[in-house]
C-alpha cells in the first residue's frame, strides 16, 4: 500500500473502531456476571461480554468495514472502483434458464440430485453463453465492489464472511454468473467474478471446510479467501500491511488496547 492508501485504512478502522465501542462499554464486567452467571463456570467475564456483543460488531462489519477497505486499498491502484455497483445488460432466456439450472442443481442436497452436477466454473460458463433462443430479458447484479480497470479484466467482488449459509452461498453463485453473461454479451474482455471471503477461520485454503461454500462454488476458480482476497486486490502483501494496520489503530485506542 502506499502512503496515502494506508492512511485511509487507518482512517477506515479508526472510525469504525470509534462507532463500536459503546456496544463494549455499554456493560461492565459486573453486569455480565449478573446476566450470565452460568456462563462463568466455563468463561471469563471478558470473554463472556465480547460473545455478548460479537454478533452485532461482525453485522457491522460486513456492512460497513469490509467494503469500505475494499474500496480504498483498491483506489490506491485503480480509478474505475465502485462499492454497490450495479451492472445491467440484456440476456438471452435460455442463458437465464441455464443459470437458474445451474444454481437450482447445485444447491439441491447431492444425495437428491437426479443428475450430477459438481462446481465447475469453465463447464458452467460454457454451459450458459453456449444457450441459444428465446427473447431477451433485462437482468441487473449488484457489485459490493467492482473495478472497471482491474488489471485482468473488470472486476466483480461480492464480499462476505467465510461461513455463508446455503441461500446467500446459492445467491452469490447465481450473481457471479449473471455478471459473466452480461458482461460477455456486451463484449467485455476477460470479465473477473468472485465470492470474496474476508478471512478464512480454517486458517490454510486447504483446511477450509465450510461445506455451503464448497458445495455450491468452484473454490479454485470462483473464491477468493482472507489474504487471497486483499492480496489480489491490493497486490502482494496487502495482507500482511493491513494486519499491521489493524494492531496498530488497537493500541492507539485506549478502549481497544485494554480488552
Amino acid at each position: 500500500m502506499n502512503p496515502a492508501t494506508k492512511n485511509a485504512v487507518i482512517s477506515i478502522l479508526r472510525d469504525f473502531a470509534t462507532s463500536q465501542l459503546p456496544k463494549l462499554t455499554k456493560w461492565t464486567l459486573s453486569d455480565i456476571g449478573q446476566a450470565y452467571p452460568f456462563h462463568r463456570l466455563f468463561f471469563p467475564d471478558r470473554e463472556i461480554l465480547a460473545a455478548r456483543v460479537e454478533r452485532s460488531v461482525v453485522t457491522s462489519m460486513g456492512t460497513t468495514l469490509y467494503p469500505s477497505l475494499a474500496e480504498a486499498i483498491c483506489k490506491g491502484r485503480f480509478d474505475c472502483v465502485h462499492v454497490e455497483h450495479p451492472i445491467e445488460g440484456m440476456v438471452n432466456d435460455a442463458a437465464i434458464n441455464m443459470i437458474e439450472q445451474i444454481v437450482t442443481e447445485l444447491r439441491t442436497s447431492p444425495k437428491k440430485r437426479e443428475y450430477p452436477r459438481n462446481p465447475d466454473h469453465d463447464a458452467e460458463l460454457s454451459d450458459i453463453l453456449n444457450s441459444r433462443g428465446g427473447g431477451q430479458a433485462s437482468r441487473s447484479v449488484t457489485a459490493d465492489l467492482y473495478v472497471g480497470d482491474f488489471d485482468c479484466g473488470p472486476l466483480f467482488i461480492e464480499l462476505k464472511s467465510p461461513l455463508p449459509n446455503l441461500d446467500v452461498a446459492a445467491e452469490s453463485k447465481r450473481k457471479l454468473l449473471y455478471y459473466l453473461t452480461i458482461m460477455n454479451r456486451q463484449g467485455k474482455i476477460n470479465p473477473q467474478a468472485f465470492l470474496g471471503l474476508t478471512y478464512n477461520p480454517f486458517i490454510t485454503r486447504e483446511q477450509y471446510g465450510h461445506s455451503y461454500t464448497k458445495q455450491i462454488m468452484d473454490m479454485r476458480k470462483q473464491v477468493l479467501i482472507g489474504s487471497e482476497l486483499w492480496d489480489y486486490l491490493g497486490g502482494p502483501g496487502t495482507y500482511s500491511e493491513l494486519l499491521a494496520l489493524i494492531e496498530q489503530v488497537r493500541q492507539e485506542l485506549p478502549g481497544l488496547a485494554n480488552l
